[in-house]
């Protein structure tokens, strides 16, 4: 019956799709983020981190990072230039106790899958009378796909660069359709590709650089076809002429967006490292870190990221090498994670996947059905072969001594209570003075702390005399038992708090596991 009435059929069937994919998604999103938060997994380096800057810039303050700065309060934006983050910061101030970030980063990684999957409808059913079999491939991959799924259960922002990836390459679509046909509203249509693409580049400071890779084998096929095109079709060959100019345009923005990010702006703010993002990719690790050793490994890679939009884009010549050139830059990448293409690392490829995965649906190549069937069953073995696809929401592993968990836990909302009845002590002495509550704490104690107090890493007590000065109220919350002998061992913790001795210590509670100080000059 839905083969006779496809076109009648099939929109009601991408949204029951859709609609599952929100509740399961959503499910699995509330599981896993429980999973991690109770087991203590949320470690200030990443989670608590950004979600230290988003609620920072809630406040009025700005990037402001107290996690990945040198000095005391620095910018974020020294660290990775994403000024387009701003748009998870309505999240973390509305939703309290730190789930703020969870929350955007889940919606945007579903938003971002139904904007996908509902464009690839709009072009399947253009000019359609039935089924698009790419369409089928296409909806299948999108609501399975792995790199995007790792973005999104990574708890980063970069989960808005698919999602914005997503704004640009549909205007794209769109100024060239006006600009090839010489449709209406050419001013609007450019404005609009403008604006979407500025959006883009603020996602992230790299992004300016993999989107000039993928359109630069795009740039020199239609700089070829113009030498080319027979000189008596001047229809087509005004066409291609105009297609050309505007990604000589996009190109140029793009070029001078990264000279702002990796010169202009360094320099304007003082910052000695011009090219910390290259360093960074350079960065040397320890050999246990790596897992990606040899050329076979960096094939099969490859062609699971090709796999994973349904190797229909190898049939775009120019768009495929756009997208290896890319790939490349993880190949030489000395970063574990990024030579892997593993968690949130796939950001760099993923919206010029699924952008060619659009435009190989908009093409006229057509595939088979016993095609479609190979491409899926392709998909679902490398899926299942994953362990981590999807993540676990409980697990047996034993992260911390679980006497020492389950003691540190019934010590936390004491400890929360304590800090809020300090303040409020002051408070009624300083009724017209504002006061700000410091809180130095460990790594993984951070998501737990009250969040109306600004939050600093413990190593930042080092700075202590400088952060707390008359105005504020400054406390230490630790408990060195509860820690990873490897990454945080008992005595690094003792050893911070020991040496900052510029300041004055004085245990005001102590629980099973955890200690309250307060410090004052």
């Amino acid at each position: 019956m839905a083969w006779i009435n496809q076109t009648k059929v099939l929109p009601y069937l991408v949204g029951v799709s859709a609609f599952f994919f929100l509740i399961t998604s959503s499910f699995h999103a509330y599981e896993l983020t429980q999973f991690l938060a109770n087991s203590f997994l949320f470690h200030d380096a990443d989670y608590i981190g950004i979600s230290d800057v988003l609620l920072s810039f809630a406040k009025g303050c700005g990037y402001e990072s107290h996690y990945y700065s040198e000095t005391v309060n620095g910018s974020y934006l020294n660290h990775h230039f994403a000024p387009g983050m701003v748009f998870l910061s309505a999240f973390v101030k509305m939703i309290p106790n730190r789930y703020g970030l969870a929350v955007g980063v889940f919606l945007s990684y579903q938003l971002t899958t139904i904007l996908w999957l509902y464009w690839a409808y709009l072009v399947s059913q253009k000019n359609k009378q039935s089924i698009d079999l790419k369409f089928l491939v296409i909806w299948v991959v999108l609501t399975n796909q792995l790199y995007l799924y790792r973005i999104g259960s990574s708890y980063h922002f970069e989960i808005l660069v698919v999602l914005f990836g997503c704004f640009f390459f549909y205007q794209w679509e769109k100024y060239k359709t006006v600009v090839l046909e010489g449709g209406i509203n050419f001013t609007k249509q450019f404005f609009l590709l403008g604006l979407f693409l500025i959006s883009f580049l603020l996602q992230k400071e790299d992004i300016g650089f993999y989107l000039c890779l993928f359109f630069l084998p795009v740039f020199l096929t239609s700089l070829y076809q113009i030498y080319h095109t027979n000189s008596e079709d001047s229809f087509v060959r005004s066409a291609v002429q105009r297609k050309l100019f505007s990604l000589f345009g996009i190109l140029l923005i793009t070029v001078l967006y990264l000279g702002l990010v990796f010169f202009l702006f360094p320099f304007l703010n003082g910052s000695h490292s011009i090219f910390g993002w290259s360093q960074v990719l350079r960065q040397e690790y320890h050999s246990s870190f790596k897992q990606v050793t040899g050329v076979s490994k960096f094939i099969q890679i490859y062609l699971e990221l090709l796999m994973s939009m349904g190797l229909g884009i190898v049939q775009l010549v120019p768009e495929l090498l756009g997208i290896s050139l890319i790939y490349l830059t993880h190949v030489f990448s000395t970063r574990p994670w990024h030579h892997e293409v593993y968690s949130y690392y796939s950001y760099s490829l993923l919206p010029f996947l699924l952008y060619s995965g659009i435009l190989w649906l908009k093409s006229k190549k057509q595939i088979s059905l016993p095609i479609v069937y190979l491409i899926l069953a392709c998909l679902f073995w490398k899926n299942s072969m994953d362990q981590n696809f999807p993540l676990e929401a409980q697990s047996n592993q034993k992260w911390y001594d679980p006497k020492v968990q389950s003691e540190v836990t019934e010590d936390l909302p004491h400890a929360n209570g304590i800090l809020q009845s300090e303040a409020g002590k002051v408070s009624s002495n300083r009724t017209n003075q504002a006061i700000e509550q410091i809180v130095f704490s460990q790594y993984n104690l951070s998501f737990f702390i009250n969040d109306q107090v600004t939050l600093y890493p413990l190593e930042k007590l080092q700075n202590g005399k400088e952060i707390c000065d008359q105005t504020k109220l400054c406390y230490v919350v630790l408990a060195p038992e509860f820690t990873d002998t490897i990454l945080w061992p008992k005595q690094r913790i003792l050893d911070t708090f020991v040496n900052s001795k510029p300041l004055n210590h004085q245990k005001i509670w102590q629980g099973k596991q955890i200690e309250v100080w307060a410090l004052s000059k």
